[in-house]
């Protein structure tokens, strides 16, 4: 083991059977689209620009809401098809970039966020192609722009009733294919593959979306005015905004250390001031500083502040390159999308906690206040902080540090969401008895094994961890050693769940009684929000991506053995192996099962010892932390035959509740991830005659110890339906728009599936398939719900894998 530049644990020591997978992982090599033919441009339809407009349309009241509405839905995220952003000016102008950094490949490609150039010309220099034209010709802007041309080709070829089949090969293939750089190699694109015209597989624009879009490229695409930009910057509270700033430039020397841990932990987070409603933030490092408020001379105070001049680096802990900087709250105007949309809710007597959380405890008289930077070992970096303060902050906001992992860069996490089970429970260790809190050292003379992620270092770290538990705690974990929100904080009880390449995370039990279970303290927390999150370079090669997905797995299975640590000794190596099987049972020979001579003081009478101890839990926690009973997905079933009339909402919710929860059913490993489902009734009130589920599949593996885990790895027989009363996840895979009318018989006709043929049939008779006229009008509905029932949590769903493969 050695630390590289960054003073990072690099890998020296991985066994053979790792190296060989990584071997072919590597050797696999990317798939790569034909190189683009540098063909003669051939001119759109004649007399394009007959029809153009004389007045060019606004771009902040006409255009970017078009791009919000049909193209964001899988152009507004990093990673987005040819790295295409449309959900800003900036990211219009930028234009595209010829290879997705997801895609497989053995270097590291440039940075592609939005923070990694400020100006066009930089962009350019850093290899992206624009996808307007700006002539004094509204044809050759119509000609030669990128943009025209694809949703021209859409205006074309997607009319209803376009060929769904067709497009499918292209979706398998969006981190593996280069993109045409140049309107002619477009051409000759279009012209081979037609139906690959915007919005990609999906039906065309409204003609007069399409005039719009038309009329604005070709008068010269302009973007908004300076005065239009200072009034989208404008906040609703200033003052609101400058007490928070004043918070994380506070003068208490150590407020720096704070504010950096603080940054380091939410950097991806999107900020909600609660008296500043409608505003969204992001917290970051400036060149300039924070507001000031001034005396107006009237009696009352006005705010003064300036311009942020961003710091933008690699990673949240890069060196800011200037020995004064402060912390801002920057505005953000572009229209969240959901599948990278998680909240950090601030309230204005939040400041007097987080104050009293990490500046009310003693510090070590001698604490360094000012480490070094470009380290990614937060246990180095912030020792100072007292290890219960930093804890605390973590439980506290589970689900904003989780959220980091699950909606951050990685929109569409491919292999990275391997490395974790379809749907689990997390629990937290109470600080008073996390080892980690009590002896963050673990007895360690350093902090280089805690962020050492070869097989031979965590075995370390888990041996150490388990001497110091052994000295702190000899007889073992009793059920206070779980953390119960205090009674209060929903944070205590979050459910996980994986939908093929992306991940959600919830609060409370949700979903039906999961297989597996986690139990983390703040050194495994802290681990794994750093492997995932404050390291994770997204434009790497595959061997340190590799890297990473190989630490989660060893993480994983830390903290599913810590929860089996609470079990009778008798039952734990049973059920580790009921948990990971297959060729998993390998890698687990290769992991120490720490947790496997624990003394435990839970104690458990029932048949089934999961069960038990996990209502014993609920019965701690209580129903404020767990949300329990899940009438939704009961373990009981109610007394009710699945065919019986439905007559109404409640007599759907029973009806459903038979089906959740419970294996073996045929249709289920048939259904793709998540179905949105409306449920329509005729009478009653106009704000009551609709109710939104969302059906997510849980499906079942022998291990996640292989990257192509799905092929000969699946139990389909093991795989679980569960039912949310909400949207979960942002990547919608089939709508179902359906009536009370026909309820029972949808619930008959999705239990008689019995193969894919079936599934199809259904899918065309309850779905709303892609080349229907009405999927446009259900996913406007759809997002507008989504906004005012779910408020500031709410952003635009993404389609990438809308009633299409997913794999």
């Amino acid at each position: 083991m050695h630390l590289d530049a960054r003073g990072r644990t690099t890998i020296r020591r991985w066994p053979a059977a790792i190296a060989i997978l990584l071997a072919a992982f590597i050797l696999a090599g990317p798939l790569r689209a034909a190189a683009p033919q540098d063909t003669a441009r051939a001119s759109i339809a004649d007399g394009s620009a007959e029809f153009v407009a004389a007045e060019t349309p606004n771009y902040g009241s006409q255009v970017q809401p078009i791009f919000d509405r049909r193209c964001i839905a899988c152009h507004g995220c990093l990673g987005s098809p040819c790295n295409v952003k449309l959900d800003s000016y900036r990211g219009v102008d930028r234009g595209g970039f010829g290879e997705n950094p997801y895609s497989t490949r053995l270097t590291a490609d440039p940075r592609t966020d939005m923070d990694a150039a400020q100006t066009t010309a930089e962009w350019r220099e850093r290899g992206f192609y624009p996808i307007l034209a700006r002539t004094e010709s509204a044809q050759t802007n119509l000609d030669d722009s990128i943009l025209f041309r694809m949703i021209e080709a859409g205006m074309r070829n997607n009319g209803p009733g376009f060929s769904r089949a067709s497009v499918d090969p292209f979706r398998l293939q969006r981190f593996a294919a280069t993109c045409p750089s140049t309107a002619e190699a477009l051409a000759a694109r279009l012209q081979e593959h037609p139906g690959l015209g915007m919005p990609f597989g999906l039906p065309a624009l409204a003609e007069e979306d399409f005039a719009i879009l038309r009329d604005w490229i070709a008068l010269g695409s302009p973007g908004p005015t300076e005065a239009e930009e200072a009034r989208a910057q404008e906040v609703g509270n200033p003052t609101a905004v400058a007490a928070w700033e004043a918070f994380f430039n506070g003068s208490d020397p150590r407020q720096a250390l704070v504010s950096r841990f603080i940054f380091e932990h939410v950097f991806l987070a999107t900020i909600v001031l609660e008296d500043s409603p409608g505003d969204r933030f992001r917290l970051v490092r400036s060149r300039t500083p924070p507001p000031q408020v001034v005396e107006d001379g009237q009696g009352g105070r006005r705010v003064e502040s300036t311009p942020i001049d961003l710091i933008s680096t690699a990673l949240p802990y890069g060196d800011p390159g200037t020995e004064r900087f402060w912390y801002r709250l920057e505005k953000l105007t572009a229209a969240p999308v959901q599948k990278s949309f998680f909240v950090w809710r601030l309230a204005p007597d939040d400041i007097a906690r987080l104050s009293d959380l990490f500046l009310s405890p003693d510090w070590a008289a001698d604490a360094d206040l000012d480490p070094p930077w470009d380290i990614g070992n937060p246990f180095r970096v912030f020792a100072a902080i007292p290890a219960e303060a930093r804890y605390r902050f973590l439980l506290e906001n589970a689900e904003v540090i989780i959220g980091g992992i699950t909606y951050g860069p990685v929109c569409n996490g491919q292999i990275a969401t391997y490395a974790v089970k379809d749907q689990f429970w997390v629990f937290f260790l109470d600080p008073e008895h996390d080892v980690s809190v009590r002896d963050p050292s673990l007895g360690l003379d350093g902090w280089d094994l805690f962020m050492d992620r070869s097989l031979v270092g965590n075995a370390e770290y888990l041996e150490a961890y388990a001497k110091t538990r052994a000295r702190l705690d000899p007889d073992g974990w009793s059920l206070d050693a779980i953390w119960d929100g205090d009674g209060e904080n929903r944070n205590a009880w979050l459910t996980i769940l994986r939908h093929e390449t992306n991940v959600s995370v919830l609060r409370g039990a949700q979903g039906g009684m999961p297989q597996t279970f986690w139990l983390m303290g703040y050194s495994g927390l802290e681990r794994l929000y750093y492997d995932t999150v404050a390291s994770f370079e997204y434009w790497a090669g595959d061997g340190r991506k590799l890297e990473t997905l190989l630490f989660f797995n060893m993480l994983r299975q830390e903290f599913e053995d810590g929860f089996l640590g609470l079990l009778p000794r008798q039952e734990r190596e049973r059920i580790r192996h009921q948990w990971t099987r297959g060729i998993g049972s390998v890698a687990l020979s290769l992991i120490p099962f720490e947790t496997a001579d624990q003394p435990t003081r839970v104690d458990i009478r029932g048949p089934d010892p999961l069960l038990d101890l996990v209502e014993q839990i609920a019965q701690r926690l209580g129903p404020r932390i767990s949300g329990l009973p899940d009438r939704l997905n009961p373990r009981v079933k109610p007394e009710r035959a699945v065919d019986a009339p439905v007559k109404d909402f409640d007599d759907w919710e029973v009806a459903v509740s038979m089906l959740t929860a419970v294996q073996g059913q045929r249709f289920v490993p048939e259904m793709p991830s998540v179905l949105v489902l409306r449920l329509n009734r005729a009478e009653g009130p106009p704000q009551d005659r609709h109710r939104v589920y969302s059906l997510v599949a849980n499906r079942v593996y022998k291990s996640q110890y292989t990257l192509m885990f799905q092929n000969g790895q699946a139990l389909p027989d093991e795989d679980t339906l569960s039912l949310y009363p909400t949207l979960v996840n942002g990547f919608p895979n089939l709508f179902i728009d359906l009536d009370l009318a026909d309820a029972s018989r949808f619930l008959t006709d999705l239990r008689a599936i019995q193969g894919k043929d079936d599934w199809n049939r259904f899918a065309s008779r309850y779905g709303i398939l892609r080349d229907s006229t009405r999927f446009w009008p259900f996913y406007d509905w759809i997002n507008r719900w989504n906004v005012e029932n779910r408020g500031d949590a709410a952003g635009w769903l993404d389609l990438s894998y809308y009633d299409a493969p997913e794999t």
